[in-house]
């Protein structure tokens, strides 16, 4: 805290996917509404629309959403000698815990999941508090004993706004940020979904829009630009999607009908578990990519279009206890 003007605080942001993005920009608005100095720090698909939505200090930090990790250190090194922060909020970027540690920065671990595997947990021990974006009932993932005390559960911090639903008669599939693992995941649901004349539907493919073009007929279109997903979900009867830890909760949040087809373990092995809590809380229905075929899916379909679904009330309170938890580490760099 440098004379007592506020903190200089780094926010690290995922960059693989939107969801990090939207909850780190509130974040950072909030924390600059408190009167503090915020850098972010991103990269890839998160960095995207960061530049096109957030008006505060960006940096773009040059990474792929998955690459080498000796150069994703290096990037990460250069960026906390440029920022010389006084506290640092890491967004799921593990890698920015041990370089706080090492540097005696308080460090505030922001995710929606845990893990007990010894390498993640290793790297989980190092943060001074953890904030989970969810709620802890029907929590599904670990809560390892040797960070029970660090945990805060403050609920999924969403970028949206109350509306009324008047469905069309349209369905939305989107898979996020699309990448050849989704493949198969549209085209089948393409193929599900075209015999039902009752409905429009809106494709969010991607990269991959080109290669499924050939599956559209007259009642299907596709969608180049992710940022209409929120208010094309809002006025539909359904929305058949990835499973994305912020999407169902955006989905929940709306009182808008979801199945999730989670991404396979090996590509992502957490999706499934959010998938899994949300059906839970009776958020959503879903159902497990090996059992995917056309037929499945239609019943899915049928099942979700015929009844209803719990809803979550957003109140904005999430963001509120995500700023308590990163603040309460001032005390101890005034120290």
């Amino acid at each position: 805290m440098k004379g007592g003007i506020g903190l200089n605080i780094l926010l690290i942001s995922r960059g693989n996917g939107f969801g990090h993005a939207r909850r780190d920009m509130l974040l950072a608005r909030a924390l600059q509404r408190a009167g503090h100095e915020v850098t972010m720090a991103s990269y890839a698909s998160a960095l995207a629309l960061l530049k096109n939505f957030y008006d505060g200090r960006l940096i773009d930090l040059g990474l792929p959403a998955f690459g080498n990790e000796a150069e994703r250190v290096r990037k990460l090194l250069d960026l906390f000698r440029d920022v010389a922060p006084e506290l640092v909020v890491s967004d799921e970027e593990l890698l920015a815990l041990p370089i706080a540690v090492s540097q005696g920065i308080p460090v505030c671990f922001v995710t929606n999941w845990l893990d007990d595997n010894r390498e993640m947990l290793g790297y989980l021990r190092m943060a001074d508090s953890i904030a989970v974006v969810d709620m802890e009932d029907h929590w599904l993932f670990p809560i390892p004993d040797a960070i029970r005390e660090k945990i805060r559960f403050v609920g999924p911090v969403l970028d949206i706004s109350p509306i009324e639903r008047n469905p069309s008669d349209q369905i939305v599939v989107t898979a996020g940020s699309p990448t050849i693992a989704d493949a198969r995941f549209f085209a089948k649901a393409i193929q599900a979904l075209k015999p039902d004349r009752r409905y429009r539907k809106l494709i969010y493919g991607g990269t991959l829009t080109r290669s499924l073009e050939r599956l559209k007929d007259d009642s299907v279109r596709f969608v180049l630009d992710q940022t209409t997903f929120l208010n094309e979900a809002a006025s539909s009867r359904l929305v058949i999607c990835r499973g994305g830890h912020t999407t169902l909760w955006e989905l929940a949040a709306l009182g808008i009908p979801g199945i999730a087809i989670p991404r396979p373990a090996d590509v992502n092995p957490y999706n499934a578990v959010y998938a899994r809590q949300m059906a839970a809380r009776n958020d959503i229905e879903w159902l497990d990519e090996s059992e995917l075929t056309e037929e499945t899916l239609a019943l899915k379909v049928e099942s979700a279009l015929g009844r209803p679904f719990a809803s979550y009330r957003h109140t904005g309170e999430s963001l509120e206890r995500l700023l308590e938890a990163v603040l309460d580490l001032s005390p101890s760099i005034a120290q």
